[in-house]
């Protein structure tokens, strides 16, 4: 026996499909709308009508409204269809409407038509509930006029007035509704096919691009017309609107307009960009899931990205390089062609190469007639990893992108991923979500939608960015490599870790791929599941990357390189040095330098002795330093010149040299010089034009004094090569830098050659005792101060403060003279002393005030110290400080919030296995990014981008501008 429901289909009123339903067993109602076989919407019978109250019926909240989507309101006839309980059950006969043109006079209104009830059946997998007697108050309703009655935009088969429906299960015999057919795709030019023989193909500058040649020798097309993935309906299954998942599940009503949105701008999609498989491919998965993350990233893109961008073009950039190989993909690679395509983005080559296909693969590729497809064949079948290579030896792109054969991007996939490399022009690469899609034989759904926020370390334990959806800058492999020919899967892992090494990527937080794994296709996660002899190559390389560093090539012009440090004789030098000695394991390296203060040389290095050449000049003032100036341009004979500051007798030295002989220059910028002196709240950054420098003239006889600074840091932006350590620093210089961290020599930072014990006991603390460690330059506006006073907020006589100063200041004096009681005080150290200090030390506090400027501008050089030895390192939010901590590499602590610290440093000790889950990954860091293998692979990123033998037009005028100045200084003006 049937339930029965009450209801009825009012009609079409101001492009809203109208109407009532009360189920007395089941109250609110949902009524699903479908045009066209789409679904449209689901809405609750729970508004309010006054003519329902008037009549009796459940107090008149029975109503339902459902607007008509724009895209049928346009010229035609459009089949309607309501239904109940998630499709099992009809409100009313299908019936079809006529929408008119805005200008057009409104349809008169149509004849009234009794509504004929279905015969009853049951629904599946259900039990009907009893029949209920007709309410006596559906009769009043149907005499009931609407309260407001508005004429109707669109004209529809006559609907009844007001009256009771018994509303029944829907038979068994009933079509689902077909999906409309897929259009062909357009006809396009030529079908483009590489030389045989990929290696024997020397790519073209991408400056200088052509088409490629055709190669004579193909054999001709079949002359039959070809037909693209024939045999897709064996791989991919359909799934009608009215069968979809979603629709049987238990809703609220929030959830409901989450759904209704997202299958709502997807319907809109699929009609407005037929030459995509994307939106329909979507739309189908998005049926058979019933997960509501997966719609509200549906919807979150389609808002931000699809709607907001609809009618606008991407800008001009630069040449893509799209790399498919292909294997046996006669039935799937249309889709992922026609997905290239369709790009909003034009300016790309699609190289596609075929790992010696036995099927129609070649001949689909072939089918598609466009000039910007590029094909290359193996004659024998080599794998995934060599068919990406052959097509990487003929990019000829500044970008490259990856396009799987059995994968779908989204429509604007390559426009959005530019825009974000564009925008930070120092990151090497950029990866955005997918969605996760699962096809069985007789299902299809979204699995996930996988986004994350990128750590290499979480990456190589749990891979979660997909290829297809990585992009990066064709320098990484220039440098980096390409694929790893001997890995049967998981090629893409090796590859975006060796990429992402460095660097983190950016993250696109869209989701803009459709990542297929198909039960019938031959997909390589399947088909290798097997291996397990890659995974074991992956693993040992992952390792010997920690331990020697990322293998890089340099150009073979590059034989030497001279390091440049404006002054030795203070901690600044020793970045300098540590560069020199990391890149003299790999090239011939001299170090030259100026001495300005009264220490012979930056005391914690005093006893190295360098593995390279050293060439020191005095410093002095002008104009007697004219000369010595002079002569540290003349001892430079590297092949590319690093320079270390942007200080007068470093970047200017190296400007200076490249005019007189075309070396290159890359600068490395660790502080805002202009605000680091003296580091206060009032600090504010100033730069100036070079011939302000003329109104300073008794200022500027001192090479390091501010002025120069000032003149020199607007002059960063004109050479091609800038690194730094800081995000903000980036943002200061336009984004545009690589990464060069504060790096430490590994093999002295080895905790496990350290008896830690040992080292406490000869620093004269106990085994109980906490040691808080301040090392560094002491000076106020790092919180030192704050650290005495935390001591007595502690309370506890276990905590001690041991400050290791790397030369005196007077904040350090100040501290010594009236706290000597609490806190221990060592002079500077060396480098394997400091080691050592860190190991013993339990905790490392970076409480940087955030008003000060110089600190936003900063990474201490004893957090790498820290990194690598072990102690928790606590530090304020502020710079990358903030980005590390929520990697899970330290803690913060907003400056000044004692209470939130003294927590904050109990928690340390409260909860060990935290404690030591965060050293390792802080380890694991270290030697990533710190350690001197870090150092080659990242300058030769920095040597890529340059050029030999070239004078910067930036070298030209600051030659020009220093003649001048030397004219007037000497003359006396």
């Amino acid at each position: 026996m049937s339930t029965t429901i009450y209801g009825n289909f009012d009609g079409v009123q101001q492009n809203n499909l109208v109407g009532w339903v009360f189920d007395p067993a089941n109250h609110p109602s949902e009524v699903m709308a479908m045009i066209d076989g789409e679904f449209v919407a689901f809405a609750a019978a729970n508004n309010y009508r006054a003519d329902l109250e008037r009549a009796g019926v459940n107090n008149g909240l029975c109503g339902f409204r459902i607007a008509i989507p724009g895209q049928f309101l346009k010229g035609g006839s459009h089949k309607v269809e309501l239904w109940l309980n998630g499709g099992q059950r009809r409100l009313a006969p299908a019936f079809t409407f006529q929408s008119t043109d805005a200008a057009s006079p409104p349809p008169p209104r149509p004849a009234e038509q009794k509504v004929e009830t279905p015969p009853a059946q049951p629904a599946p997998q259900a039990t009907p509930a009893p029949e209920t007697k007709p309410a006596p108050e559906a009769k009043a309703a149907a005499k009931a006029p609407p309260a407001v009655e508005a004429k109707p935009a669109l004209s529809a088969k006559p609907a009844p007035e007001p009256l009771k429906t018994a509303v029944e299960a829907l038979p068994a015999a009933e079509a689902k509704p077909a999906l409309p057919a897929k259009p062909a795709p357009e006809p396009l030019k030529t079908a483009v096919e590489a030389p045989k023989n990929a290696a024997d193909v020397k790519p073209a500058s991408a400056k200088t691009a052509k088409p490629a040649h055709t190669d004579a020798k193909t054999p001709a097309a079949p002359a039959k017309p070809f037909v693209p993935g024939k045999g897709k309906s064996a791989l991919i299954p359909k799934i009608d609107a009215k069968s979809a998942a979603f629709n049987t599940t238990q809703r609220s009503v929030s959830e409901s307009l989450i759904f209704n949105g997202a299958i709502g701008a997807l319907n809109k999609f699929c009609n407005l960009y037929t030459e995509t498989p994307y939106y329909e491919r979507l739309r189908l998965a998005a049926r058979g899931t019933t997960r509501l993350d997966c719609f509200v990233q549906i919807t979150t893109t389609l808002s931000r990205i699809d709607q907001a961008r609809e009618g606008q073009l991407p800008k001009v950039g630069p040449l893509v390089s799209i790399i498919m190989p292909a294997h046996n993909r006669e039935d799937l690679i249309d889709d992922a062609i026609q997905s290239a395509l369709a790009q909003s983005y034009k300016n790309f080559e699609l190289i596609i190469c075929d790992d010696c296909s036995k099927d129609d693969t070649v001949a689909v590729i072939k089918s598609f007639k466009d000039p910007r497809i590029v094909l290359t064949r193996h004659q024998e079948q080599k794998g995934a990893a060599a068919a990406r290579n052959s097509s990487l030896k003929l990019a000829r792109g500044e970008i490259i992108a990856y396009l799987d054969s059995d994968n779908v991007w989204h429509p604007r996939y390559l426009e959005i991923m530019l825009e974000e490399l564009a925008n930070w022009p120092g990151n090497m690469s950029a990866y955005a979500g997918y969605f996760d899609i699962d096809i069985g034989e007789d299902t299809i759904r979204i699995k996930k939608a996988e986004i994350k926020g990128f750590h290499l370390e979480d990456q190589v334990v749990l891979p979660f960015v997909d290829l297809n959806s990585f992009m990066h800058r064709r320098q990484l492999y220039d440098v980096l490599g390409g694929f790893d020919e001997r890995l049967a899967r998981r090629q893409d892992y090796d590859m975006i870790a060796r990429y992402c090494w460095l660097r983190e990527p950016r993250v696109v937080p869209q989701v803009l791929n459709l990542y297929q794994r198909i039960a019938n296709a031959q997909q390589i996660t399947k088909m290798q599941k097997e291996d397990t002899k890659s995974p074991k190559i992956i693993a040992d390389k992952i390792e010997g990357y920690y331990k020697n560093g990322l293998p890089a090539k340099l150009p073979s012009w590059v034989k030497k390189v001279s390091v440049v440090s404006w002054d030795m004789s203070r901690n600044h030098f020793a970045k300098a040095y540590c560069v020199a000695e990391a890149l003299s394991k790999h090239v011939e390296v001299e170090m030259i330098s100026y001495r300005f203060f009264d220490e012979e040389i930056f005391q914690p290095l005093a006893d190295k002795k360098p593995p390279f050449e050293c060439k020191y000049f005095e410093g002095g003032n002008f104009p007697d330093f004219f000369g010595n100036f002079a002569k540290g341009m003349e001892a430079i004979t590297g092949d590319v010149i690093y320079a270390v500051k942007p200080r007068l007798t470093s970047f200017g030295l190296g400007l200076m040299a490249n005019y007189h002989t075309g070396k290159p220059v890359m600068l490395e910028c660790n502080d805002l010089e202009t605000v680091v002196n003296n580091a206060k709240a009032t600090d504010a950054h100033a730069q100036k034009q070079l011939t302000d420098l003329f109104n300073a003239a008794d200022k500027a006889k001192i090479p390091y004094e501010l002025i120069w600074s000032e003149i020199l840091d607007p002059l960063v932006a004109e050479i091609p090569t800038v690194f730094t350590h800081n995000i903000n620093l980036n943002l200061h210089y336009d984004r545009r830098c690589l990464y060069m961290r504060n790096i430490k020599d590994d093999s002295l930072y080895r905790p496990e050659d350290m008896d830690r014990d040992a080292i406490r006991k000869e620093l004269g603390f106990k085994p109980d005792d906490r040691i808080i460690l301040f090392g560094g330059l002491v000076r106020k506006h790092k919180g030192i101060f704050e650290l005495v006073d935390l001591l007595n907020a502690l309370g506890d006589q276990r905590y001690k403060l041991l400050v290791v100063g790397s030369r005196d200041t007077p904040d350090l004096m100040k501290l010594s003279k009236e706290h000597r009681d609490n806190i221990t005080v060592l002079p500077p150290q060396p480098p394997e002393r400091m080691a050592a200090i860190n190991l013993a030390s339990d905790l490392i506090v970076l409480w940087l005030d955030p008003n000060v400027p110089a600190g936003q501008y900063q990474s201490p050089y004893k957090m790498s110290d820290a990194l690598a030895m072990g102690p928790t390192i606590i530090a304020s939010p502020t710079s990358d400080l903030a980005d590390l901590a929520t990697r899970g590499l330290m803690l913060n602590v907003p400056f000044g919030n004692q209470k939130k610290l003294v927590a904050t440093i109990r928690r340390v000790f409260d909860q060990p296995e935290e404690t030591a889950k965060r050293q390792q990954r802080a380890r694991k860091f270290f030697e990533r990014e710190f350690s001197y293998p870090a150092v080659f692979p990242a300058f030769a990123l920095g040597v890529s981008k340059l050029e030999q033998n070239k004078v910067y037009p930036v070298s030209e005028r600051f030659a020009e501008f220093f003649a001048e100045y030397r004219r007037r200084t000497l003359a006396g003006k």
